[in-house]
């Protein structure tokens, strides 16, 4: 015990007897002494890097996860027929059994855009500055205010117009068809064919077998559809418009249809370009 306290005090005489104010700086003592050990610099570097980016990581991270979930699409499901729902905008939704519609968070600041797949029936709130625009993995249907019915079905999509007018575009041929009250549309992807209906009159357009078949189609209707399928502007005397026409062509031009239209007719229909 003795020695111990002996050893002690020799040691604290001799920091006693060198000790010098100032003479011995911490920090640059440790900055010199990872100057003259280049291991224990890099060492200390590497760690100071390996936490500096294991930081900035778990920001990054945390940052992508909480943007993710903020631009995450509102999605609706329907687990039983005739569930309903209100959109942002006031449109209302009725859905059947296993029916989905998804929209994003900026749905109805200057777009009004949906997608879905099933069966939905869409009530529009009227807005005549922002379309509303359904999509379906093969058609695009757009309206300003008006109440339909959208089939999504696996093969195609099919639309039915309650009131109002919708525009419907099939993926393939991307052709825009006017629909109004009563009218109905089945599209199947299979053939390209698209099929529209009324009460009194059908038309049946197939691009795969390149066949039109009317069936006491108004002549504005056939107009307004073979300007789109054949890309070229019709036009017609308004007194002609409400002529209705029955008969098919298979492999004709547009040249050919609108002469036999105009034989059969007694029209004037004019290929204006």
């Amino acid at each position: 015990m003795k020695k111990n306290r002996h050893n002690l005090d020799e040691s604290v005489r001799f920091v006693a007897q060198h000790y010098q104010k100032g003479l011995f700086d911490p920090t640059t003592g440790w900055r010199r002494l990872g100057d003259t050990l280049p291991e224990f610099r890099r060492a200390g570097h590497l760690s100071l890097l390996k936490r500096v980016a294991a930081a900035a990581l778990l920001l990054l991270i945390t940052g992508v996860g909480i943007l993710m979930m903020v631009n995450r699409p509102k999605q609706l499901f329907a687990q039983s027929d005739n569930t309903a729902f209100t959109l942002p905008d006031q449109t209302e939704i009725v859905m059947q059994e296993g029916a989905a519609l998804a929209y994003d968070r900026h749905f109805g600041d200057q777009s009004r855009h949906v997608s879905m797949r099933g069966n939905i029936r869409f009530s529009v709130a009227h807005d005549k500055n922002k379309p509303f625009i359904v999509s379906t993995p093969t058609a695009n249907i757009t309206v300003l205010g008006t109440v339909f019915d959208v089939s999504e079905h696996g093969e195609g999509t099919a639309l039915s117009v309650i009131s109002g007018k919708v525009l419907f575009t099939p993926e393939s041929p991307a052709v825009q068809i006017l629909c109004t009250s009563g009218m109905r549309i089945d599209y199947k992807m299979k053939g390209k064919e698209i099929n529209v209906y009324a009460d009194d009159s059908s038309i049946l357009y197939s691009a795969g077998q390149n066949t039109l078949t009317l069936n006491n189609a108004p002549l504005e209707q056939v107009i307004l559809l073979l300007s789109q399928f054949y890309d070229v502007k019709l036009d017609a005397p308004a007194e002609e418009l409400q002529l209705r026409l029955t008969t098919s062509f298979s492999g004709q031009g547009i040249f050919e249809i609108v002469n036999i239209i105009n034989f059969t007719l007694d029209t004037q229909i004019q290929i204006t370009n």
